[in-house]
């Protein structure tokens, strides 16, 4: 059935707008005004008329790297984001256990703690603090970043850490003044602690996805390029994602960013088929995924110098560099795309130098990719463009980072960091994503930084000399992600031949207050041409 969308501002490209579009079998036919659109086509044929009432439509928003998993997840356990207080993050737990019964072998679980947020006591939550929510159900808190989490008694017990028991490579395990483990576990060895945590099964993975892309439509995301496909348990997660495809008929378009830091497991996934552009346009793999350091706020990222505020460490490097070599070289001799979580200085060094290897020139073919470029001096920004780096970049990350970033890494570094809007009129091609569940994937909040450079409170801002327009911001959430995925002819615009993917927003984002971006809502999600979303 043909469906035709008119009376609306319809956003093709910079400073150019349609008012009507003609969709049919999920793909935009035309565009232009509504006579135009209905030009030639048969006066009995069943269509149809969508009235938009004048309101602004964008394309279908492609969140350019999170772990949409890790949203249902969190979605269905303690929810710790926003939490202000020490007291507060123990508090949740102890309501989560009094109206939810857990089955024997379950562990509490939580996401979302930052303790650069707290008031009452400015530090992590330790075994202890943990101990006082139950001593006998095991507790395990990860941090907002993901990169470091907290584990009570009991969870130690059960996972039989010791005084004795080291941190496997590329990971810490935390401990107090005695020796003892405080219950603190840091990049990899968070497996040491994780191990205890039942596994999941496909049905409650696809259960967990359909909670998280609901959320999704509702914001006007249609695409997302996720981080759930793990070395460890691979292939239940592939089997999650294929019913959750044969169930949900509302599942938003995925490409996989797979992660594995072996050769082993990896070469054993590629044997399969899972290398870059198998799938459909619904599931398709992706880059090999890796991670090299950690996060900013829990002093995990990788730096070329000691932390200004604490000299004892340079971070945590989770790989060395003759390993990450050997990865990249598989991978790029598979063909296959490589997207790498970076975000200290020294970490983003080692993967452009390993990109030097296999990158011919401006001639990256494979798309290779830096995710989060946070910490940069403006040699490293000019390495990007070297080899045509991509980018993924995420600006909703200015709203806490630019409270610590000048302390961890000194004024100095810091006025050259977070270089977005550099990167982007350099010519890199960036791209916009939220690392949720790390933040809230909602476009909008990501979009306000982006183009204020402000934190969400519009208190403080940080290097306005990095923002962009609306413009280019929406672009690099559409058709720069898009390119990401190799997709950039077929998705990200709305002209003729895309998907109809797009979001029929609740206010014209292109001319309302900059300030006002954030608070922009979706009222109807399109993709294929079928609404997943309609807000009442």
């Amino acid at each position: 059935m043909n469906s035709i969308y008119y009376n609306g501002k319809i956003y093709v490209e910079r400073d150019t707008f349609v008012q009507a579009m003609l969709v049919s079998d999920g793909i935009i036919q035309k565009t232009g005004t509504l006579e135009e659109v209905s030009r030639g086509l048969c006066p009995n044929c069943e269509k149809e008329m969508i009235d938009l009432q004048g309101r602004t439509v964008v394309p279908g928003f492609n969140d350019s790297h999170l772990h949409i998993l890790g949203v249902g997840q969190a979605l269905s356990s303690v929810i710790l984001n926003g939490s202000t207080s020490m007291a507060d993050i123990l508090q949740k737990g102890r309501d989560f256990l009094a109206s939810h019964s857990l089955a024997e072998g379950d562990v509490l679980v939580g996401r979302g703690w930052n303790q650069d947020y707290f008031t009452d006591e400015v530090r992590m939550p330790t075994r202890h603090d943990l101990d006082t929510v139950s001593t006998e159900v095991p507790i395990i808190y990860t941090r907002a970043c993901g990169h470091i989490c907290a584990a009570n008694s009991k969870a130690l017990e059960l996972a039989g850490i010791t005084r004795d028991t080291q941190p496997v490579a590329g990971g810490e395990i935390y401990r107090d003044e005695n020796g003892e483990p405080n219950g603190l576990f840091s990049e990899n060895a968070q497996a040491q602690i994780q191990k205890i945590i039942p596994e999941e099964t496909p049905e409650k993975i696809a259960q967990e996805l359909t909670v998280a892309m609901e959320y999704a439509a509702s914001c006007g995301v249609t695409s997302l390029q996720t981080c759930d496909i793990r070395r460890d348990a691979w292939r239940t997660v592939n089997e999650g994602y294929k019913l959750l495809y044969k169930t949900n008929p509302n599942a938003v378009r995925t490409y996989h960013q797979s992660s594995f830091n072996e050769p082993v497991s990896y070469q054993e996934f590629l044997s399969m088929g899972c290398v870059t552009g198998a799938g459909d346009d619904m599931f398709k793999y992706g880059p090999l995924k890796m991670f090299v350091d950690g996060s900013l706020g829990a002093r995990t990222a990788y730096m070329r110098a000691p932390y200004a505020d604490d000299p004892s460490t340079r971070g945590v490097p989770t790989m060395t560099p003759r390993q990450f070599d050997e990865m990249v070289k598989i991978a790029d001799d598979h063909n296959c795309q490589v997207a790498v979580h970076c975000i200290g200085d020294a970490a983003i060094e080692m993967v452009l130098n390993a990109y030097d290897k296999v990158i011919d020139g401006k001639n990256n073919k494979n798309r290779h990719a830096i995710i989060h470029c946070q910490i940069t001096d403006k040699e490293l920004v000019e390495r990007f463009a070297d080899h045509d780096v991509l980018a993924q970049v995420q600006p909703i990350f200015i709203h806490y980072d630019m409270n610590v970033v000048a302390d961890r890494v000194g004024e100095e570094l810091a006025s050259t960091s977070y270089a977005f809007g550099d990167m982007y009129r350099m010519g890199l091609h960036t791209s916009f994503g939220t690392d949720s569940p790390v933040e809230d994937l909602n476009p909008f909040e990501n979009l306000y930084c982006a183009v204020t450079r402000k934190r969400l409170d519009g208190r403080r801002t940080y290097r306005p000399d990095q923002a962009v327009d609306i413009f280019d911001a929406i672009d690099q959430y559409t058709i720069g992600s898009a390119y990401c995925s190799f997709d950039e002819d077929k998705k990200g615009r709305i002209k003729p031949g895309y998907f109809a993917d797009f979001a029929v927003l609740d206010r014209d984002i292109f001319t309302i207050p900059s300030d006002e971006i954030k608070d922009v809502k979706a009222v109807r999600t399109v993709l294929a041409g079928r609404t997943i979303f309609e807000r009442n």
